[in-house]
């Protein structure tokens, strides 16, 4: 089997809160910091991965901008559906103390003082 071409990101879609975005929505979209607002970037992830993520791709014939996984009316899943994900997939791979610590609360955040 050949090697799988890794994923593109075009634009950002952040959930960032209403206050911060300049419409009022939850969400902003945006361009990859220090990139040209046309670029794409490269996304890292294992070549099983990006099988499993392409094939849904093809199937569907997503274009640049649609989305791969969607919320129950076609848009953006909630933040809430994807923190809730998150934390179910820490809790299943971590231990209970590495679940207590903050690698286990949030990912992102962990080796840095809350």
């Amino acid at each position: 089997m050949g090697r799988a071409a890794a994923p593109l990101l075009h634009t950002a879609h952040p959930e960032v809160g209403k206050q911060w975005t300049n419409t009022g929505e939850v969400r902003e979209e945006r361009g990859h910091k220090g990139r040209a607002a046309d670029d794409t970037r490269t996304v890292p992830c294992r070549p099983g991965l990006t099988r499993i993520l392409r094939a849904p791709i093809e199937k569907e014939r997503l274009k640049p901008g649609d989305l791969l996984m969607q919320g129950e009316k076609g848009g953006d899943l909630a933040g809430s559906v994807i923190r809730r994900s998150w934390r179910r997939a820490r809790k299943e791979v971590l231990t209970a103390y590495e679940f207590g610590t903050p690698l286990g609360r949030r990912v992102c955040t962990s080796g840095t003082p809350a």
